[in-house]
């Protein structure tokens, strides 16, 4: 396993990533769409788009896509999608003409942004009127055993362990440089059928637990995880998610 030495550095985790993360319900990407007022054919980008996850709900849509991702590991995961233009680039310094955007989303990423950098730069990508959101697919601890268990795990080795997007007021957060005004928030909740390797695999794309255990390492983590998921859970094993999203209007 890759040891994580940079945070937000997913170079050696692209492949776990690809391969075990979660997607996104289409209620919460119906729901965004309409919100930002989208049209089949309109150009929206996504930053942090990772190796195309949401991306491709995106394209299910009828949408031309600027995907913006700073890894090059990451990009060269995501499929080859038609109506997909894949650029390297990051939140604070995005490679998009002023008004280029309908729409500007952030799918699990926007915990890596500095606030105070991007939402200027956003805001001056997206055309008037145009939308922000961003969202991230929350485990909903309160509904699963295996959820818990792994939590309490994960405070055992790194006390205090924080993924930097649970608790954040993500409207304070999107309304504090004036660029953006009028958040709205959505909330779907989902079910994840993962094999008991999938969900290992889903640990080992963790960039920042990865980066907290850089001393000891993750493998004690995963065998006491692997353990409790053959004893306890069936293989395979529903995972429940809270999908939470914010969207903000550009003060024009």
């Amino acid at each position: 396993m890759a040891i994580v030495t940079t945070p937000g550095d997913f170079s050696g985790q692209a492949e776990a990533y690809a391969r075990a993360r979660p997607g996104y319900p289409a209620e919460i990407v119906d729901r965004l769409v309409r919100r930002a007022g989208l049209g089949r054919g309109d150009r929206v980008v996504e930053i942090g788009a990772g190796t195309g996850l949401f991306t491709e709900a995106l394209v299910d849509r009828g949408l031309q896509v600027i995907a913006v991702e700073p890894s090059a590991a990451m990009r060269e995961r995501a499929p080859k999608l038609a109506g997909v233009e894949w650029r390297d680039g990051s939140f604070e310094a995005c490679p998009v003409g002023d008004g280029e955007a309908a729409w500007v989303v952030a799918a699990q990423a926007f915990h890596w942004a500095d606030p105070g950098r991007t939402l200027p730069e956003l805001r001056r990508i997206l055309r008037a009127g145009g939308r922000l959101s961003v969202l991230w697919n929350d485990r909903d601890l309160e509904r699963s055993p295996l959820l818990r268990f792994t939590r309490a795990l994960i405070e055992q080795r790194v006390p205090g362990f924080d993924e930097g997007y649970r608790q954040r007021d993500w409207a304070a957060v999107l309304t504090s440089t004036a660029e953006f005004a009028d958040v709205e928030q959505d909330e779907v909740r989902h079910v994840i059928t993962m094999s008991h390797e999938r969900v290992l695999e889903l640990w080992r794309s963790h960039n920042k637990l990865n980066y907290a255990c850089r001393e000891i390492g993750l493998d004690g983590f995963l065998r006491e995880l692997g353990e409790y998921l053959r004893e306890h859970e069936p293989d395979p094993v529903d995972v429940p998610y809270r999908c939470r999203a914010w969207t903000a209007r550009r003060v024009d």
